[in-house]
């Protein structure tokens, strides 16, 4: 598979986290970047992006043969303009995390959520959590019904499917997918405990690899949500941040 993201210095995130994702989950990866950030567990103190030739250049070879692409950090609309194009003949699964932002604060997209919608209508599937949807969908998105709501919208759209993360709401965790075909929610425990980073990217690259495989969307999304929730329960402290083992 391909993995096309940012570089997170500190490791917990990024094409760091979808190395390691890939690699556990049995798969052979191909890293490449879109951006240096400069962040830490305090937040994000700016990023430098690729040019938009060099991605070019970067992704015309990764792409031959490989069995899904997973997309992080897209940095700029220009970089998001490029991945459009470059996918346009690739037959294989494609997954979006539409990464804005970092959780410990700080922008990680240099343009407007709008910008990534393109890139949206492209994927098989976008995994967006509540704030992401909410950019994305252009309304506010803090209840299970909301994430639904928002998930048709940007189905209607022209997105396949969207996978609203839930981790971010009050009480139990749910997730929703939405397709043009309908909708399935994916309720989980709350794993107890600090909240590690990179779950995102984690579960993005987790969610590519069985693509990759062959499996169906829904069983795809069932197979990396509950490796991811083992995954969580094992974090451990890395300098001022937890991370996935």
């Amino acid at each position: 598979m391909v993995a096309i993201g940012g570089l997170d210095p500190g490791g917990g995130a990024g094409l760091a986290r979808d190395f390691a994702t890939a690699r556990a989950r049995g798969a052979v990866v191909t890293l490449i970047g879109t951006a240096w950030t400069d962040q830490s567990a305090q937040g994000v103190r700016g990023f430098e992006p690729r040019t938009p030739t060099s991605l070019a250049a970067a992704l015309g070879p990764a792409l031959e043969g490989a069995a899904a692409v997973k997309i992080g950090m897209v940095a700029t609309p220009e970089l998001a303009a490029v991945l459009v194009m470059a996918l346009a003949g690739y037959p294989g699964p494609v997954v979006l995390d539409p990464v804005l932002g970092a959780s410990s604060g700080g922008a990680l997209f240099g343009g407007a959520a709008s910008e990534l919608l393109p890139l949206v209508r492209r994927a098989t599937v976008t995994t967006a959590n509540l704030a992401e949807a909410a950019a994305l969908a252009g309304m506010p998105v803090g209840t299970v019904e909301e994430a639904v709501a928002a998930g048709r919208r940007l189905v209607a759209d022209g997105a396949p499917a969207v996978l609203v993360k839930g981790g971010h709401l009050a009480g139990e965790a749910v997730d929703v997918l939405v397709m043009a075909g309908g909708e399935e929610r994916f309720a989980a425990t709350r794993v107890a405990g600090p909240s590690p980073r990179g779950t995102g990217c984690a579960l993005a690259t987790a969610l590519a690899v069985e693509l990759g495989r062959g499996r169906p969307l829904r069983e795809a999304v069932a197979a990396a949500k509950g490796w991811l929730h083992g995954r969580i329960g094992a974090a451990v402290p890395v300098g001022e941040d937890w991370q996935l083992p």
